[in-house]
């Protein structure tokens, strides 16, 4: 049988195409599928920061961490030249059988500033004086550490205080407290300075943190369900907004952490830890 050349052609070109269809297909599923796997980059970041959180209640080593930082302290002055910008100012350990046992590492922001000065009485009306109480008057097994942490991130100076306290047969309380200062306008810095600087957006953030929240509150829902006894969130308080969000600093490779300690006003240890 004499094949003519135009039937050649044809046949060469209805391979083509088929081969041009089956790629096609190929392409719109398994090309596909791999875009599907890409969002598991997000995915094991999230897993990171929720590590992250987890893991905060071990960061405390009582010390100043410069993270590599060359820190520009030009304009600071210091209360103490001898000491660094943030110090362990009261050490104690102490167990009185039947009594206390303490166990302190209180720090000092030590910065001549308006801020820093009020700061460092909180500090000491906080720990201090609540340790001295104690030792004068406890009557019953009182357990009581405080541990802090600091960090430099560029010009970025941040400070949290956590302090446990088991008080005889009452439930344990964890009280949070930290600081930011800017070490080169020499200030305070807020919470909305510091999303600034990350670039983060306040809408995101906020509905991150309730997100959060709401999801902690349900697990603790279903725990008080199962007759535990737990700390119930008010989800309808106004302590997660932004601008009333209190206790919150720049950690270990410029993380922002967010920190609703629930232990500051109530017998609890509960907090939520959100990190950014």
């Amino acid at each position: 049988m004499k094949i003519n050349f135009r039937t050649i052609i044809f046949a060469i070109i209805i391979i083509i195409c088929i081969f041009a269809v089956n790629f096609a297909v190929y392409w719109q599923f398994f090309r596909e599928g791999e875009d599907v796997q890409t969002p598991s980059n997000t995915i094991s970041t999230n897993q990171n920061t929720v590590q992250i959180e987890e893991n905060f209640k071990n960061i405390f080593e009582n010390r100043l961490d410069y993270q590599g930082y060359d820190v520009n302290t030009t304009g600071v002055i210091k209360i103490n030249s001898s000491e660094d910008l943030i110090y362990t100012w009261v050490t104690k350990e102490s167990v009185v059988e039947n009594r206390y046992d303490l166990d302190l590492n209180i720090p000092r922001v030590n910065i001549s500033n308006t801020s820093v000065e009020k700061f460092n009485e909180k500090i000491k009306e906080l720990y201090v004086d609540k340790a001295n109480d104690i030792i004068l008057n406890a009557t019953n097994n009182t357990i009581y550490t405080v541990e802090y942490m600091s960090y430099i991130n560029t010009n970025i100076l941040s400070l949290v205080i956590k302090s446990t306290l088991k008080e005889g047969n009452n439930p344990q309380r964890v009280i949070i407290q930290t600081y930011n200062y800017n070490l080169s306008t020499n200030e305070e810095i807020t919470l909305k300075q510091l999303l600034e600087i990350k670039g983060l957006q306040e809408s995101t953030v906020k509905n991150t943190v309730l997100s959060k929240i709401q999801e902690a509150n349900r697990e603790a829902e279903d725990l008080k369900n199962l007759g535990y006894n737990v700390f119930v969130r008010d989800l309808s308080s106004d302590i997660y907004e932004i601008q009333n969000t209190e206790n919150f600093f720049l950690g270990a490779n410029n993380y922002l952490y967010i920190i609703y300690p629930y232990g500051n006003s109530n017998y609890t240890d509960e907090m939520d830890v959100i990190v950014f």
